[in-house]
Order: C-alpha cells, then structure tokens, then sequence
C-alpha cells in the first residue's frame, strides 16, 4: 500500500510540474492526455500488485490444504496451523526461527524443531472424522518446550481446527470418542496438576469442555 501511495504522489507531483522542468503545459488536452496515461500507469501497477500477492500466496507455505478426507492427509508433510504458528512439516519435521520476521529458516541451526508425536483418528460422533496431533516443539537454540494439541476435520473442502489446547507440560489424559482429557501443571512449584475433558458438541461442530479437576503430581 505505501508503494502505491508513493505511486500516486509521484503521478501528482508530475501532473504539477512543469514550471521547474523547463516546459510548462498550457494546453488541456496534453494535461488530460499526460494524466490519463498517468493513470493507466497506475492501474498496471495495481495489478502488479494483486498478482505479486496473488503468486506469495499461492506459495506452498501459504497454501491452503484441499480436505476431503482428514484420514488420508499425510500431515508429516503439510503445513500445519495451530495455536497461532505455523508448522511447515517435511519429512516429519517443522524448522522455526526465534525472529517472526525471518524469510528463510537455519536448516542446519534452526532455533525450533517440532515433531508429531500423536497421530489418532477419532469419531466422536456419526459422520464426524477428527485427526487429533499432538506436536512437540523443542527450543533447539535455548532452553525450552512445548506441546501444541490440535484437532482437525474436513468441512466443505477445506481443513477446520476443532480443538486445539498447548503448553509446557501438556500431557493427554484420555483421547478416545466419548471424550479428550488435557493435563496442565498451572502452579508453578506446587505439586498439583489441573485436567480439562472435553468432548463433542453439535451444535457447534467442536469440542468443549465438559468438566474439570485437580489432582497432585
């Protein structure tokens, strides 16, 4: 946008000069001519535009998944979206860098490296497919990890999270049909363990929380 805002002043400073080029333009039909051709200009610059943003995202890391049958992905190869990171997996693995801004991740140093560790088909209700993962990012470059569970299903095409829960010491409790059990330790220094059941709810097509408990490490 501020490409094409420096697009339009330019446009204007032209339109407006003319007395410091050394050839002022008294006739209209040059002003009319000079501007529609300014403005032609500026609308193949627009369309650069849309198509440049168009191709980034077409990208593979951008790409939406096509989804007709969460069973059959092969998530060790896809991109995964979950709470608000991207896992960009190839061969198992997803590569991130500490600096959000970073174009290209350290293959050989990369400062996190995530593996799914659980991979389950659930049917928690009849025509209701969910692929339940369970991610371990670990801080390559410091000290540091983390647990990203996430529920995924197949709606009209396209791939929709359902569950998604994280944290340090996430750990599964239970992950059948009936129900997904989440512990959290969330006192730091006290011996005790929170735990969330979930399970599914029609009328919203996704999980929620049907009860929760504290027990002692």
């Amino acid at each position: 946008m501020r490409f094409l805002e420096s697009i339009r002043v330019w446009i204007g400073l032209e339109l407006g000069s003319g007395a410091g080029g050394g050839a002022v333009m008294e006739s209209d039909d040059v002003r009319r001519s000079f501007y529609n051709g300014a403005m032609g200009i500026l609308m193949r610059v627009q369309f650069l535009a849309v198509l440049v943003a168009a191709i980034a995202w077409g990208q593979p890391g951008a790409k939406a998944v096509r989804c007709d049958d969460v069973t059959r992905l092969d998530f060790k190869n896809l991109v995964v979206r979950t709470a608000g990171l991207s896992f960009a997996f190839h061969n198992g693995f997803a590569l991130n860098s500490d600096d959000p801004l970073a174009e290209k991740v350290d293959e050989e140093k990369p400062d996190w490296k995530a593996e799914i560790e659980t991979d389950k088909v659930i049917r928690p209700a009849p025509g209701v497919v969910v692929r339940l993962l369970v991610i371990h990012d670990v801080h390559q470059t410091g000290s540091g990890r983390r647990y990203y569970a996430t529920g995924l299903r197949c709606v009209a095409g396209k791939l929709e999270e359902v569950f998604q829960r994280s944290g340090a010491s996430l750990g599964i409790d239970r992950l059948d049909a009936k129900e997904i059990g989440i512990g959290l330790n969330v006192t730091p220094g006290k011996p005790v363990r929170k735990h969330w059941t979930y399970v599914w709810n029609p009328a919203t097509a996704r999980y929620a929380i049907s009860a929760t408990y504290s027990t002692l490490k």
